[in-house]
């Protein structure tokens, strides 16, 4: 994987592990990066955070797992305390939290690995 840029905005950036856990544990959707024949496709999915491992629901068959068997790479961002309040400019801004992270995916065949992460996911909603 590439080198992480720094963040425009270095003020802002959460880099301590509990405001990474906590917005993690607040979120309520992740969005799903991945490439497929060099194009991008993201995909809102369900997620549980373990506290070391960000677990993905989804089918047992589709294309989000036809993509990762050809290539697992993949970013993902989460969004937690999202809010619109009056700003500058046309008058409005969005403040929110979140995390961008980079990885590969797994696919988990085990069932008691499945059942470690179908409880992250159950346990975070």
């Amino acid at each position: 994987m590439r080198e992480r840029q720094a963040m425009r905005r270095a003020d802002r950036e959460v880099t301590d592990r509990e405001g990474i856990d906590a917005i993690l544990r607040a979120g309520e959707v992740l969005y799903l990066a991945m490439t497929e024949d060099g194009a991008p496709y993201v995909v809102p999915i369900n997620y549980g955070w373990d506290g070391r491992n960000v677990w993905l629901h989804c089918s047992e068959q589709g294309l989000k797992l036809d993509i990762l068997a050809r290539d697992p790479r993949v970013s993902f961002a989460v969004a937690s305390e999202v809010r619109v309040v009056p700003g500058k400019g046309c008058g409005w801004t969005t403040r929110f939290r979140s995390v961008v992270g980079f990885g590969a995916a797994v696919l988990v065949t085990g069932e008691e690995e499945r059942l470690r992460g179908l409880a992250a996911v159950v346990s975070h909603y």
